[in-house]
């Protein structure tokens, strides 16, 4: 095994070279794969001691090929750290990640769950400048949400935090309270508040993923009805009704019908 992570590491430090001196990116790619080929014992090895989730052994290998993948294309060698120690630090998250989002039973809203990234990334930010997490308050200033809101989109981290790995302790997991959306608004005014953005994502969930789809390339990437229906392969004139039912669906969902 240590003759393993010998090469491991003279291959990471032939790459990082080839990385500093514009090597061909084919270069750069074949050594890549080759880091990754070496460590695929490391993902079965670890996916091994996650077996008493209950998940097939296949699926756990693949979720945790996907933290190797991460590593080799994330790691810096001048941070001092073993390849071995990051590599298995990725390769475990990716599988309690698989294992926790294949038994959630609280259903997390795309809405909620970028709202919860901006709080772990105000969180990041605070703590890098200051030392310290910040407070509920400290976060609720940061963020420009009500306290109350805070705690409300904290409850869908517990959700997931709350499952356990292991199959036999899942059935004996708490369950968090329901979330109130409504609790969570901007805390000073703003031009296009919290509260009206939440409702808007929400319904834009509700739609279809082709639905979605046409509102996101026209309305957040500019897209021409005549590009998305020769992209999607229907006529304009499909997308224009695409549209209109959209807007209809929108209308209706915002005003509570």
């Amino acid at each position: 095994m240590g003759g393993i992570w010998v090469d491991t590491e003279q291959l990471l430090e032939r790459l990082t070279a080839l990385t500093q001196g514009n090597a061909p990116q084919e270069q750069i790619m074949k050594l890549k794969e080759d880091i990754v080929e070496k460590n695929v014992g490391l993902v079965i090895s670890t996916a091994k001691k996650f077996l008493h989730s209950g998940e097939p052994l296949d699926d756990l290998i693949q979720a945790g090929y996907i933290g190797l993948l991460n590593a080799v294309y994330n790691f810096d060698l001048s941070r001092g750290a073993r390849f071995s120690t990051y590599a298995t630090l990725l390769i475990q998250g990716e599988i309690r990640h698989y294992i926790r989002d294949r038994h959630t039973t609280i259903r997390i809203p795309q809405w909620l769950q970028k709202l919860n990234g901006d709080i772990q990334a105000a969180e990041e930010r605070f703590y890098k400048e200051y030392g310290h997490l910040p407070t509920i308050s400290e976060l609720s200033e940061a963020l420009n949400i009500e306290e109350e809101g805070i705690r409300e989109a904290l409850k869908a981290r517990d959700a997931v935090t709350y499952i356990s790995i292991d199959e036999q302790r899942r059935k004996e997991d708490p369950q968090p309270g329901e979330i109130d959306v409504s609790k969570i608004r901007s805390k000073h005014r703003e031009d296009f508040p919290l509260e009206y953005r939440i409702k808007i994502a929400s319904a834009i969930e509700k739609l279809s993923e082709l639905q979605q789809k046409v509102v996101q390339d026209l309305f957040y990437t500019g897209k021409s009805q005549a590009q998305i229906g020769a992209e999607i392969g229907v006529s304009q004139r499909q997308i224009s009704r695409i549209k209109k039912g959209v807007l209809d669906s929108l209308k209706r969902e915002l005003q509570g019908e």
